[in-house]
């Protein structure tokens, strides 16, 4: 329940950084994470140093290394919460990750993502047209 709490905080943070808009957050579209965890398994036994770094972890996540984004870090327990905003010239992402170590190893627990279409207040999981 703690876990709950902070994470609303997170997800609070995240808005208040937000000096252009009020950001209103509805559901996030879960994602799957196991492949991902492969690809960094076998990118570290290639000595690849991006696994070391959690932040080139989540720009690779979500596939937008080139766009303007924020990144926020919070540690809850043994995992790092990171939200990633990505500002699009038609609408925004919205990253929720949930990151562990593992035998030295950034590891993804889980990902969310959200989509706020031109025009709109909120962040929903369903993709803007």
């Amino acid at each position: 329940m703690q876990k709950l709490g902070i994470f609303t905080s997170l997800l609070l943070l995240v808005a208040s950084s937000c000096a252009h808009a009020q950001l209103l957050f509805g559901r996030l579209a879960s994602t799957p994470v196991q492949e991902f965890n492969l690809q960094i398994r076998q990118a570290n036994t290639r000595q690849q140093t991006w696994v070391n770094d959690y932040r080139a972890i989540a720009l690779r996540f979500v596939g937008h290394g080139d766009v303007p984004s924020r990144i926020q870090a919070q540690q809850l327990d043994n995992d790092l919460v990171l939200s990633v905003a990505l500002d699009g010239s038609k609408n925004d992402m919205l990253y929720i990750l949930t990151l562990f170590r593992s035998d030295n190893l950034w590891q993804m627990r889980q990902a969310q993502m959200g989509w706020r279409c031109q025009g709109q207040s909120t962040f929903t999981p369903v993709p803007c047209p």
